[in-house]
């Protein structure tokens, strides 16, 4: 007698996968937020999964340059002052708020037609 597949309908739970992604480190300390998965016949290029919403791929020589900045980026975004570079634990220091900031555009007057 065949089995029947199960309805998977039925159920609430699902658990897709499975999926290959790996830690992005730098000096030593996880980047949050950031996953990867190497691409490329040979592994030559990477995907940079940003918050699980959002990837992009990269070479490996443009992700060596990339992604210390994408990592102070991130860490500035959720209140340190950098991504940390040394054995110390992370720094949380009052940063300065962010100001609303207005375009001045260009008045047009009567004289200014003449």
């Amino acid at each position: 007698m065949a089995t029947q597949p199960h309805d998977v309908s039925n159920f609430r739970v699902s658990f897709p996968g499975p999926f290959t992604q790996h830690e992005v480190v730098v000096d030593g300390w996880s980047v949050p937020l950031i996953h990867a998965q190497p691409c490329g016949e040979h592994d030559e290029s990477v995907m940079l999964i940003l918050d699980s919403r959002l990837a992009a791929t990269f070479s490996v020589e443009e992700a060596e340059r990339f992604v210390p900045f994408l990592a102070d980026a991130i860490a500035i975004a959720l209140g340190y002052t950098a991504h940390p570079r040394t054995d110390e634990e992370p720094n949380r220091k009052p940063q300065p708020r962010p100001m609303r900031m207005q375009g001045i555009g260009a008045v047009a007057t009567e004289d200014a037609a003449y």
